[in-house]
């Protein structure tokens, strides 16, 4: 079997032909093959980022680095690939719909807070790591790498993003729905606080200061700061 044959089985997890087998695997369409080999080396880019080695990556794929190389012109375009692969998941609004159309309405408030926070930082995450690894090949690439598909690409990216976030709204006002009546605010702005509280879990640049555990976050969203019970002190 042939080097390229060889590792076309590998990127696909199959069982390569025995020896002296004559059956040879079909070749892997260039689109196909370069969808395969996005996807095998996707957790070791998000764990190393633009300092993953060609080692590395053709480790994770299962193929020579030969290989690599001629479906990618350089680590830097596969590590790229990887990276925008990543981004478009991660801002997929279908994603957003499917995460908040699963969130139990029969469950308290508190817990659907909980649980939305808890989804919500999930997808920050994912947002902000692979953002992370573009901009680390920023870094590295030449000052006129990209061009006008940069652009192309950054226009598809925000237009997906606004997607999102009209479908992440429409989502969370489904989830507070049966506690309407209930709010001191309109549902609106209770939307735009919950997402605020959950973008601002990022929003530090330090990361001096853990995370809330959403619980302790969703509580103090639905009761607030002050206790009911207690009154304003008296000015002298």
């Amino acid at each position: 079997m042939s080097t390229d044959q060889h590792d076309a089985t590998a990127v696909q997890g199959e069982p390569a032909d025995p020896p002296g087998d004559r059956r040879r695997a079909a070749p892997m369409a260039p689109e196909v093959r370069r969808a395969a080999i996005v996807e095998a080396v996707s957790s070791i880019v998000a764990e190393r980022g633009a300092a993953v080695t060609t080692k590395e990556l053709a480790a994770a794929a299962g193929v020579a680095e030969g290989t690599l190389f001629r479906v990618f012109p350089d680590k830097i375009g596969l590590v790229g690939e990887v990276a925008i692969s990543g981004l478009r998941t991660a801002s997929d609004p279908r994603r957003a719909r499917e995460e908040l159309a699963s969130v139990d309405r029969s469950q308290p408030l508190e817990e659907r807070v909980a649980q939305v926070v808890e989804l919500g930082r999930a997808r920050m995450s994912d947002v902000i790591r692979w953002m992370t690894v573009l901009r680390g090949l920023a870094m590295v690439c030449p000052p006129d790498l990209g061009g006008e598909r940069a652009s192309t690409l950054r226009a598809e990216l925000a237009a997906q993003r606004e997607m999102q976030r009209a479908v992440t709204v429409e989502g969370l006002t489904a989830v507070l729905a049966p506690d309407a009546g209930r709010l001191r605010v309109p549902v609106a702005v209770a939307v735009a606080i919950l997402e605020s509280a959950i973008a601002g879990t990022h929003g530090r640049v330090d990361h001096l200061l853990p995370a809330l555990p959403p619980r302790v976050l969703a509580d103090a969203l639905v009761h607030g700061l002050v206790h009911p019970a207690t009154t304003q002190p008296k000015e002298n």
